[in-house]
């Protein structure tokens, strides 16, 4: 039977999605298993990697009750970034994965600043020092559960612990996972050794970095029996999400970019070498095969910021207020939402004010304005935020000359015009974009095993779906529109450090 499939899958931050691509990256099914997240303390944000790995297993034999193992040609593997799962030599996990929302670690960040400069820890890892990171996390197990560390062999993101049961090679991950740890020199693609040190982190508890679509993984016996996958099949390591999302965007050129709309949201383009921003408002993640380097601006809440206020502000706590109805709402509103603003910022802010006390605004409203004026200012706040990322990217990478969108956000028929109008330039939306990660996971196989030739090779692939030019009409009023919504923070962030102050209100 011939081999005319790729199998996939991607271990978000709610759960994984297990698919299966044609060689014309075509999503022909796929199969979702949800799984918790655990917040045991404030600021904590904890999952458990064996309960993923099982959604994997479960979701797998699924799919191969859809479509012959005989099939799959390969697999390939995409993850949650940022995260931090301790293993022993066995790749037994020691304890649950801190994932990328967690930021207790505020007194290793100091620590951290104190043996290196944050300017100077930008320039080596192309991101800021900051809280949510893998780095810290581990010094936070050397000083809070020292027997965990001790018993450490390795520290991996999620991903790298599948690819470690899938086939039994333990303790190796991709560049795009490396570099977002930021115990990586990004400059020199290898493990910052002289700042491990400085923190005495034992550099021989880091993975082994490989490129995104090494396949010398092959599926084991044990994993056989617990999916139907054949015995020997290639598994690519793959590569972070942010990193497989662009490859599934057919991001191959400086001056192409993507925007991603899911529970947090970014903008992102495509160099040939670390993008830094003297005021270090975006970030900086390697390629999987090290080569490339995304360049990164990313807002905290997107759709999250969304499902929000559908629930608490437009009365949908009962789930009777579906998406359609929201944008059918907004629609009936002018752009500008008649002097509505809204700033996504609920749980804090990344790209471009880093600020961890920022708080929500919506503002500018009186007796006259109802939901649907709020429904339209929730659209145009994201999309704002999203154009302060992209601005900041142009300023100091290339500037960009095209824009795909993908994630969920991106299939709303309003977003993407909205968009097009507040970026200045005409959105593609991706043909399948929520299917964007795993695509890129497969095209990362693909090229491993010799299914494209290339990268490039695998973006002729990539098709849309619609496309959505600028309004001259909205562009106008949103060229007004933006500098106020700019000025809101400026304005407001003196009180959200007050209230913060407080200590109380999450």
């Amino acid at each position: 039977m011939e081999k005319d499939l790729i199998l996939t899958c991607d271990a978000g931050t709610t759960g994984c999605k297990c698919s299966v691509f044609s060689l014309r990256g075509e999503a022909l099914s796929s199969v979702r298993r949800d799984y918790p997240t655990l917040y045991p303390r404030p600021n904590w944000s904890e999952q458990d990697p064996d309960r993923i790995l099982d959604a994997v297993y479960d979701g797998i034999r699924e799919l191969l009750q859809q479509v012959s193992p005989q099939r799959i040609a390969c697999v390939g593997l995409s993850g949650s970034m940022n995260g931090c799962i301790p293993v022993d030599a066995e790749g037994n996990a020691l304890h649950p994965n801190i994932i990328h929302s967690d930021s207790r670690t505020g007194s290793q960040v100091e620590e951290i600043g104190r043996v290196i400069n944050k300017y100077h820890f930008y320039t080596l890892t192309g991101n800021r020092l900051d809280t949510h990171y893998t780095l810290p996390k581990i010094l936070w197990f050397k000083e809070n559960l020292p027997e965990v560390y001790n018993r450490a062999r390795w520290f991996m993101n999620i991903k790298d612990y599948i690819y470690a049961h899938m086939t039994g090679r333990i303790g190796y991950t991709d560049y795009s996972d490396a570099s977002l740890t930021t115990a990586l020199d990004i400059n020199n693609r290898c493990w910052a050794g002289d700042l491990l040190k400085e923190l005495d982190i034992d550099i021989s508890r880091m993975p082994k970095i490989i490129p995104g679509h090494d396949i010398r993984g092959k599926i084991t016996r044990q994993v056989y029996y617990r999916t139907g996958l054949i015995t020997g099949t290639p598994v690519a390591i793959g590569g972070g999400s942010g990193c497989c999302t662009a490859r599934g965007a057919g991001i191959v050129s400086p001056g192409s970019a993507y925007t991603y709309i899911g529970s947090s949201a970014w903008v992102s383009q495509i160099q040939d070498h670390p993008v830094l921003d003297p005021k270090a408002r975006i970030f900086n993640y390697l390629d999987s095969d090290g080569k490339a380097c995304h360049v990164i601006g990313n807002v905290q809440t997107g759709a999250a910021a969304f499902d929000w206020a559908r629930k608490h502000l437009l009365g949908s706590q009962d789930g009777s207020l579906d998406i359609s109805r929201v944008e059918n709402m907004a629609r009936q509103i002018r752009p500008g939402a008649e002097g509505l603003l809204f700033l996504p910022t609920l749980m804090g802010s990344r790209t471009p004010y880093w600020d961890p006390n920022t708080r929500g605004v919506l503002m500018g409203f009186t007796l006259y304005h109802d939901s649907r004026h709020i429904a339209r200012a929730v659209y145009e706040g994201i999309a704002f935020a999203l154009n302060s990322c992209a601005e900041i990217i142009s300023e100091y990478g290339t500037p960009i000359q095209s824009m795909l969108l993908t994630g969920g956000g991106a299939r709303s028929g309003l977003w993407p015009d909205i968009l097009a109008a507040v970026f200045g330039m005409t959105t593609q939306v991706h043909r399948a974009p929520g299917e964007c990660t795993s695509l890129g996971a497969a095209i990362l196989a693909g090229v491993g095993t010799g299914i494209f030739a290339s990268y490039e090779d695998a973006a002729s692939v990539i098709a849309t779906r619609s496309t959505h030019p600028v309004n001259p009409g909205w562009k106008q009023v949103y060229d007004e529109i933006y500098p106020i919504y700019k000025d809101v923070y400026e304005r407001v962030h003196p009180l959200n450090d007050r209230i913060a102050g407080l200590g109380i209100g999450g």
